[in-house]
Order: structure tokens, then C-alpha cells, then sequence
């Protein structure tokens, strides 16, 4: 849990030997993420976004972005792996408003380390990444908001640490057996004309033997095609965030290593049928227009057994940006222990 609290108006109540000068008396807030103080700052509103690194699996550095300063806490885990925070980091930002958010960069990517070694990369280094996460932070049990391959490390944490999720909320979810993930992802190039493909590849092989010059213009240029093959699809394409805004360093390694590797130390997963002792309730949430993805979603919510479903009408795959007149009210109802109007658990929908 998180709290904002105000400086005392005599000695400071966080810093006991720092004396709050008299002008900002009653007008300084700290931000404390369970009993960690992670920013203080003078005003009537909460400071400004606070970062650092923490320690993870191995030792690994992992860098961390706490930004809000509401009652309750959640851990964003972006997707990829590796594509780091900034992927979703805009579209999510919003729920800070009633939330204190936790992002942090996966190793691999943003600006976590890069391990030199690539089997560091394996599924159980990110489970304890996660769960170093929840330490460091001191949460007892955590609130989680899960992207698009986010879903994934978090399925497999919880096959782990079951009893230390409390709420999970999964958005953009790839899906909970690796064979049908790969024939939805698959999807969309099979679509696509060959001058399209043709260009993409052009991008890509570069990227993905990392020998591109300039990998974030390489990057910004791939994301770029993908959104015109997605409004040629006539998809929504309403997402703010991005892979390419992390060091270029990370974007090569990401491109070379995490996106083209990190998949397969997961296995063949399959949590259709692993999780069946978690309690933490879970709400998946996708758009109504990605037709091609909708039954993995479904799947999910028969494999968790305290989930429901919420197909977001007008949305694709990023509903969250496509509909957040939607997605937010929703997504605060169900972290305040309300189910929301029109989420649906298996078998009624």
C-alpha cells in the first residue's frame, strides 16, 4: 500500500533532521509506497515522478519509475519481454490519478541492465525480478497491471507466488498456450500486401541481427509500417507508447536478444490448467474489434478461477488507448473490489 502524507508544521515527521522551512509548512507532500519513501516535494499537488534502481535477480539492476501518490499501490509489467516501460508508460500513466503506479524495465530492455550473458534472460530471473519488485516495496501482496507479454511473466510468477498477488489486471493480453499465441501474432503479416512485408523486412533483419546503424530510427521506422498495416486493417491505433524511447543501447539489445530469444525461455507455456490456486481476482480486458484475439482471452478467464472478461466495444487490442472514457473507470472500480458493469466470467458471454 502507498500513502501521501503532509510535513509536519514543527520538525518533519519522514526526515527527522531536516526542519521544513516555515513558507512550506503544511504545504509539503512525501509519497511513502509502503512504509518506503520514495519522493517528497513541496506544493498542493503530489511530486513529481520518482525513479532509482533496486536490486533484482542475481543482482541485476532494475530500474523503477514510481509515479502517483493515492491510497493503494500497482506494479505495471510491460510487455515484450524486454520492450521496457515506455511501451505503455503514456497510456497507463492516467490511472496514477487514483493509484500509485510501479513501473519498472524488464532486464533486457529500457534501462535495466543488458545482460552480457543471455541466458539471464530465462523465465526465472523475471519471475524473481517481479518478486523483487514486491520486496523492495515492501507490498505483502501486490495489485498488478499486466501488458500484451506482461501477461505471461505474470501467469508465471503466479505459478510461484500465488498467495502474493491480490488483483491482476490484464490488458492486451497474449494468450495462455504459446501455439495458439503465435498463430494470433502471426496474423496480421499474413494479411499484409509484399511491398509492405517487403519493407518490413528491410527493418527488421538489421534490427534483429543488430547491425542497424541507428536503432531507434530502425525502430521508430518498423513501429511506423506496423501502424500503417494496422489502419489498412482497419484497426484502431491509438497507442501512445513506444519501444523505440529507451538508450540505443537497449533497443539493439532488445531487437537482438529479449524480443528474439526471451519468448522461448518461457517453453511451450500453457496456463490453461497451472493456476488453479490462485485467489487474487483477475480482470482481462480487450477490444471487441480484434476478432483474432478475443478467444485467448476467453481462454484466460476459464483458466484463472476468479476472472471475468471485459470486451471493450469500439477497442482492438489496445483498448486501454482506445477506449480509456472505458477502460479506466473500469479498471478503478475493480481495484476498489467492484467487479465493472459488463465483465463477465466464463461461460456467460
Amino acid at each position: 500500500m502507498s500513502r501521501t502524507t503532509r510535513c509536519s508544521s514543527g520538525p518533519n515527521l519522514v526526515f527527522p533532521n531536516y526542519s521544513v522551512p516555515h513558507a512550506l509548512r503544511w504545504r509539503c507532500w512525501c509519497v511513502i509506497v509502503a512504509g518506503t519513501v520514495v519522493g517528497c516535494g513541496p506544493g498542493g499537488t503530489p511530486p513529481p515522478a520518482q525513479d532509482g534502481y533496486l536490486s533484482g535477480a542475481g543482482g541485476a539492476r532494475i530500474y523503477y519509475r514510481v509515479v502517483g501518490a493515492a491510497p493503494d499501490t500497482v506494479v505495471a509489467v510491460h510487455g515484450g519481454p524486454g520492450a521496457g516501460m515506455n511501451a505503455f508508460f503514456p497510456d497507463v500513466e492516467p490511472l496514477a490519478a487514483r493509484h500509485t503506479i510501479i513501473f519498472y524495465d524488464q532486464r533486457g530492455g529500457g534501462r535495466s541492465e543488458l545482460p552480457a550473458d543471455t541466458s539471464l534472460l530465462a523465465a526465472s530471473y523475471h519471475v524473481e525480478d517481479l518478486e523483487a519488485v514486491r520486496r523492495h516495496f515492501h507490498l505483502a501482496r501486490m495489485n498488478v497491471l499486466a501488458h500484451s507479454f506482461g501477461a505471461i511473466l505474470v501467469a508465471k510468477y503466479a505459478e510461484f507466488y500465488p498467495e502474493r498477488l491480490a488483483h491482476l489486471v490484464f490488458v492486451g493480453a497474449v494468450g495462455p498456450r504459446r501455439q495458439a499465441a503465435a498463430a494470433v501474432a502471426q496474423a496480421p503479416y499474413a494479411r499484409a500486401d509484399s511491398a509492405t512485408l517487403s519493407r518490413l523486412l528491410g527493418v527488421m533483419q538489421p534490427l534483429l541481427t543488430g547491425t542497424a546503424p541507428d536503432p531507434v530510427a530502425s525502430c521508430r521506422e518498423y513501429e511506423a509500417i506496423t501502424r500503417q498495416m494496422a489502419l489498412a486493417r482497419g484497426d484502431t491505433s491509438r497507442w501512445q507508447g513506444s519501444s523505440c524511447d529507451m538508450p540505443s543501447e537497449a533497443v539493439r539489445y532488445y531487437f537482438h536478444y529479449t524480443a528474439r530469444i526471451g519468448p522461448t525461455y518461457f517453453g511451450d507455456w500453457d496456463f490453461t490448467s497451472s493456476l488453479r490456486r490462485l485467489t487474487a481476482r483477475v480482470l482481462v480486458v480487450y477490444g471487441d474489434r480484434d476478432t483474432a484475439g478475443v478467444p485467448a482471452q476467453r481462454e484466460w478467464v476459464t483458466a484463472l478461477p476468479n476472472a471475468r472478461l471485459l470486451l471493450v466495444p469500439g477497442a482492438g487490442k489496445g483498448a486501454l488507448a482506445d477506449r480509456p472514457d472505458l477502460v479506466f473507470p473500469a479498471i478503478n472500480d475493480f481495484l476498489g473490489g467492484r467487479w465493472p458493469r459488463g465483465a463477465v466470467a466464463a461461460g456467460r458471454e
